[in-house]
């Protein structure tokens, strides 16, 4: 039997066959950035599909999220390829992000009938976050030079960048920052506010944060090529895929469409604007018709 014939069988147990297809499911995990892509998606199924997508949105971090999808609790959700690939999927690190993008592809399918694509069009990769006036009285620009101008950082980071493959163990390995009082792991909403008050010299943000915005703020460049690439791109189960006919068309309309500047400014708009995602979104809906 070929993996088709799973799919079909696999969505006919779940009601294909007996009155219609089963409901789809939409996760997302929780910041705001995926907050927003969650609504987005949710918004962009009911158009399309004329059906409403049960939601599964501020899920957790990248474990949660993938557990739900491969499990079956959730049928689609967005993630980034560099995440996919060593936090969710457990492959070694890899810097091509063509080479990325086709291992993960690879192993979600066979290890789990997922299959991944339909780039978004941004990638948010993570970003090392300085207060702008403390990196231009130290000379710095680039990570490189933090290793070799200073030594006693105090670093804030996520929980779960302290934790994964790609993050804190490693990146300390390529540019050995000598840490004062041992790292501070925080929630993600709130290591901007501890960079800006002074508690932490150096954040673990991302590309498309909206405080990069704020001119008290600035990335210093990862020199060294530490970070592999995050391409936006969706997970989807491939018996959603087959549930539903129209699934595949309705996600082919959304790739290349969201840039690294409209992200960051729609996360800017829920974080400083206190707008809400699903009101961000309906002018793109309309645009996409």
């Amino acid at each position: 039997m070929d993996r088709r014939q799973v799919i079909y069988l696999g969505a006919a147990a779940l009601g294909v066959g007996c009155g219609g297809a089963p409901g789809l499911t939409v996760g997302a995990k929780n910041f705001t950035e995926q907050d927003i892509l969650g609504e987005l998606l949710v918004g962009h199924l009911r158009r399309r599909l004329g059906m409403e997508p049960k939601q599964r949105l501020h899920l957790g971090g990248s474990f949660v999220a993938h557990e739900a999808l491969v499990t079956g609790g959730i049928d689609l959700y967005p993630e980034y390829s560099g995440t996919a690939l060593t936090a969710c999927l457990k492959l070694p690190l890899e810097r091509d992000p063509g080479v990325v993008f086709e291992r993960v592809k690879a192993a979600y399918a066979s290890r789990h009938q997922v299959e991944w694509g339909w780039r978004l069009g941004f990638s948010n990769t993570f970003a090392m976050v300085m207060r702008r006036g403390e990196a231009e009285r130290l000379g710095l620009k680039t990570l490189s030079e933090a290793v070799a101008k200073f030594s006693g950082w105090r670093g804030g980071v996520g929980y779960e960048f302290e934790q994964r493959a790609d993050g804190w163990k490693s990146f300390v390995g390529t540019y050995p920052l000598v840490v004062k009082g041992g790292l501070k792991t925080m929630d993600l909403g709130l290591i901007y506010r501890a960079l800006g008050a002074g508690e932490v010299d150096m954040v673990a943000g991302n590309s498309t944060d909206a405080a990069l915005v704020d001119e008290r703020f600035v990335a210093l460049a990862d020199d060294r090529s530490f970070f592999p690439p995050y391409e936006t791109c969706l997970a989807v189960r491939e018996a959603a895929l087959a549930a539903h006919s129209g699934l595949r068309g309705a996600l082919d309309r959304l790739t290349g469409k969201i840039t690294v500047e409209r992200m960051r400014g729609w996360n800017a708009a829920v974080t400083v604007e206190r707008k809400s995602p699903a009101a961000i979104v309906a002018g793109f809906l309309q645009e996409l018709g």
